[in-house]
């Protein structure tokens, strides 16, 4: 299959870019102006703005499955950051309709439910320095479960974290939320891309939320 990872410049995308090019898939890193990408020559860059959908639609073009791992470089002060980033993704999409790429959204645990109808976003508790991150995440996967005519999926990792580590192959994943006490969570992003991965290659959840986190 053919890739376009939008922010393969960052840890996670990166990541995810590796797990692809190591099992035979094609990779096309998109990239912000500026970026710098390391890897490896069999490594297409194109550049794009990941706010505009004439500038994604450019550098997207040919995939088979596009992931969206963007980020920001410093303290998130936006809630609107993310919605922002997935209207431009729906935008670029929906006009290629079903025989368009895939969209797998890498997302964040405050989309995913700490209780039954409970998001992690809702929490009254949340740091302040976190709220616009975390809840800007919630709003983005909201903006995706009002559309259905782009494919997408949105993975989140848990609330115990994603950090560098060690590719096991292994993981859990989980409709809606992550199960178990949030300090055993904790995931590589190796075994993140791992799962984002083969959730590209079988398509096994279609407009839905999951969230992946470390296999126990």
């Amino acid at each position: 299959m053919r890739f376009a990872v939008i922010g393969a410049s960052g840890r996670i995308g990166g990541g995810i870019a590796r797990e692809a090019l190591a099992r035979g898939h094609s990779v096309t890193a998109v990239v912000r102006d500026g970026a710098t990408v390391d890897l490896g020559d069999a490594v297409e860059v194109r550049r794009a703005d990941a706010f505009d959908p004439a500038s994604l639609a450019a550098a997207v073009g040919g995939a088979d499955i596009v992931v969206s791992a963007v980020g920001h470089a410093a303290s998130l002060d936006d809630q609107d950051f993310y919605v922002r980033v997935a209207r431009a993704l729906v935008d670029t999409l929906r006009p290629l309709g079903d025989k368009g790429p895939r969209l797998l959204q890498v997302g964040g645990f405050g989309a995913l439910e700490s209780a039954p109808g409970v998001q992690y976003a809702d929490s009254p508790n949340l740091p302040d320095h976190a709220r616009p991150e975390i809840a800007g995440q919630r709003d983005a996967l909201a903006h995706y479960r009002s559309v259905t005519d782009v494919r997408w999926t949105y993975l989140a990792p848990p609330p115990g974290g994603i950090r560098a580590g060690e590719r096991s192959g292994r993981y859990r994943m989980e409709r809606d939320r992550i199960t178990g006490d949030p300090r055993d969570t904790l995931i590589s992003i190796e075994d993140f891309a791992v799962g984002l991965v083969d959730e590209a290659e079988r398509g096994e959840h279609p407009h839905a939320c999951v969230g992946l986190s470390r296999a126990t």
